[in-house]
């Protein structure tokens, strides 16, 4: 994990047959390289280091990172580097993907900084519930952002037993795939004007009375509370194409 206080954030998930039904859900194989967000005692970190090329594990609590190496004293595909997971810098010339049982207080963080700072091609990632669906509104702007990058759903719920000490709420496993077509600078400067107007539901900012049916009408969308990431797109598209924008 990735908080100094290590005691208030960590839940820990330690046994060997939830480690591998959590793991059986991805699509990880043997010559995958993988980028690991909080090694903890290393439960994971080992699993990972039997099915995959190298692990890379990034770990904040130097006392954790010692308890890691330990339980993995008879693999040499791996590496745990000791330092914060939102001061790290991803490489920018390498494939990889990244795994993670995230902590909640710097969830958010922690995925904009995949979609954003990482070329990681898959990222599976366990986090709460509430935390999952969020990132699945297209009500919010974190989750609007986000889909420009990655494609976002949820694998596998997790009851909060799975967990010691037992977290408030369940967690699940979710996924995020990259997009091979992502926007331009110029571009996702448009997009992000267009997208806050839109949470903020300040609709005439953005199109007149007449283009906004037209609008709704070429997107299919017949209520507003309910639209698709893609519903959005076509928004977005009639937004540049009646305001003559590339």
């Amino acid at each position: 994990m990735n908080k100094q206080d290590i005691k208030v954030t960590q839940n820990f998930i330690t046994s060997k047959s939830h480690v591998e039904k959590i793991i059986n859900e991805t699509n990880l194989k043997n010559k995958d390289n993988i980028f690991e967000i909080g090694a903890g005692k290393g439960h994971f970190t080992l699993e990972l280091a039997k099915r995959c090329n190298h692990v890379t594990s990034i770990e904040i609590d130097p006392i954790l990172c010692e308890i890691t190496r330990n339980k993995l004293l008879n693999y040499s595909n791996y590496q745990i580097i000791n330092a914060n997971i939102l001061r790290f810098k991803f490489p920018k010339r390498k494939t990889y993907k990244i795994y993670g049982n995230i902590p909640c207080n710097i969830s958010t963080d922690i995925v904009r900084k995949i979609a954003f700072e990482s070329t990681a091609t898959i990222s599976y990632l366990i986090v709460e519930y509430g935390f999952a669906k969020r990132l699945l509104n297209t009500n919010r702007s974190l989750a609007l952002l986000l889909m420009t990058e990655v494609d976002i759903s949820i694998l596998k719920k997790i009851p909060r037993d799975y967990f010691h000490p037992k977290p408030r709420v369940n967690s699940v496993l979710i996924v995020l795939k990259r997009k091979s077509i992502r926007m331009s600078v110029k571009e996702r400067k448009v997009y992000k004007y267009f997208l806050m107007n839109w949470v903020q539901k300040e609709y005439k900012k953005l199109f007149t009375k007449n283009q906004f049916n037209k609008a709704l009408k070429h997107a299919g969308i017949n209520d507003l509370r309910n639209i698709s990431f893609n519903q959005f797109l076509s928004l977005f598209n009639s937004y540049k194409l009646f305001n003559n924008l590339k």
